[in-house]
C-alpha cells in the first residue's frame, strides 16, 4: 500500500471499522522506511479512536 492510500484510508477512521485490519496487513507486508511510516500512521488511528471500542479495535490489529 503507498503511503497516501494509507493516509487516504485512515481519514475514514473511526466511521470506517476496517482500516485498523488494512493498515495492519499493510504493515504486514513492508519493510523498511515504509514500514516505519505504515507504523506512525497506525499510531495515529488510536488518536481517532473515539469510543473505547474503537480504541480496542485498534489494540486488537495494531498492538499485536
Amino acid at each position: 500500500m503507498k503511503l497516501d492510500d494509507a493516509l487516504r484510508l485512515a481519514k475514514k477512521f473511526p466511521r470506517d471499522k476496517t482500516v485498523p485490519k488494512q493498515i495492519s496487513e499493510a504493515i504486514s507486508n513492508s519493510r523498511g522506511e515504509q514500514r516505519e511510516k505504515l507504523l506512525q500512521i497506525g499510531e495515529g488511528l488510536i488518536v481517532q479512536a473515539v469510543s473505547r471500542e474503537d480504541k480496542m479495535l485498534v489494540m486488537k490489529h495494531l498492538m499485536t
